[in-house]
Order: C-alpha cells, then structure tokens, then sequence
C-alpha cells in the first residue's frame, strides 16, 4: 500500500488555525447592553460636571425693613415710596447705590416688588433705627444688633398705600458656580465671585 505524500489538512484551514490559537481572547464580564448603559451614565455625569463648573446662579444679601412714611422720608420726598432696609453689617461691602432690589411684603406672600438702592447709610444701631426712621414696633423687632440701612425707591407704589408695612428685601450681590454648592468642594473655588 502507498502512503500518499499529500497533508490530511489543507494549507489554509492550518494556517488559520494556528492564528486562531494566538489570539488573546478577554473574558466577558458584563454583557453588551450593560456596557453601552455604563457609557451612557459615565457621558451624562460629565456633562452634568461641566454644566456644574460653567453655570452660575446668583446670591443675595437680603435685609428686613419697612416702607418709611412720607414724615420721615423728606431727603426722598421726590422719589416715591421709600423704604429703609436693615442689612448685617458683613454685608455692606457688597451693598451699592444702584443695585436692583427684589421686595417682598411679610404681610402678603403674593406682593412682590423691585426697587433700586438710593443710598447705603452707616451703621445704625437698633434704638436708633427706630427713631430716626420712625419705625413701627413690629417693624423694629427684626432689628436685633447693629445694621447698616439701605435706602430703597420702590417702582410704581403708592408711598401713603405701603406706609409702615414690614417688608424682605433681596439685593443681588454677586454669583457663585454650582459646583460650590457641593459640601467640601466650595472651600476649593471660593465662596463668592462678585
């Protein structure tokens, strides 16, 4: 019997075996769909980081007061309603003739105004407060230390309409990143940017 001189494999199927052979083949821990989710979350967390980074919201200083009767507003007499609001003194760096001022009224959740600062007058203490601006006494219990007030010209009110009301005003000071807000990580980038 003849053995035949001819391979039992082809050329090709060995070659592509031993190719086969080489491969590093991974183990599949999770499957496809898994995977692409994973991707998905990891994409959103970074665009959820930049829109943290990049956007900034406003912060305020805000003050109690009241609207000043037309008796005691006689340097404003020609601006309308008048009221006089009563800010921490830490905050009078941040206060200007100028800014926009947000007013609400503490007897009304639904009364808002805006108004613009006059003046920033030095600090007052309570007893004065009460005196100089002839304050109500409901009015003056919010004044519980030193404060520096802050003349503010309400738009389109009627002075005799608001007199003596107690009011919350909110003036924007400046604007702060909303990465700042997370707990530790705004000591890293400042508190403030006005």
């Amino acid at each position: 019997m003849l053995i035949p001189n001819h391979p039992i494999f082809r050329q090709n199927a060995v070659k592509h075996y031993m190719q086969s052979r080489e491969k590093d083949t991974l183990p599949r821990f999770i499957s496809l769909p898994i995977a692409l989710f994973l991707w998905g979350l990891l994409g959103l967390l970074l665009v959820v980081g930049l829109l943290a980074w990049y956007e900034q919201i406003p912060t305020y200083a805000t003050g109690q007061g009241a609207v000043l009767s037309p008796r005691y507003m006689s340097h404003y007499a020609q601006q309308g309603a008048v009221a006089a609001a009563f800010f921490a003194i830490d905050q009078a760096k941040y206060l200007h003739v100028g800014q926009r001022v947000a007013v609400s009224f503490t007897s009304s959740s639904d009364n808002s105004l805006k108004g613009t600062v006059l003046a920033v007058d030095a600090a007052v203490s309570p007893d004065s407060a009460l005196s100089h601006y002839g304050l109500s006494s409901t009015s003056a219990l919010s004044i519980t230390q030193p404060s520096v007030v802050v003349i503010i010209k309400l738009d389109a009110v009627s002075p005799s309409l608001y007199a003596g009301s107690t009011l919350t005003a909110n003036v924007q000071v400046g604007s702060r990143r909303i990465i700042s807000l997370l707990p530790g990580i705004g000591s890293f980038w400042g508190e403030e940017n006005t």
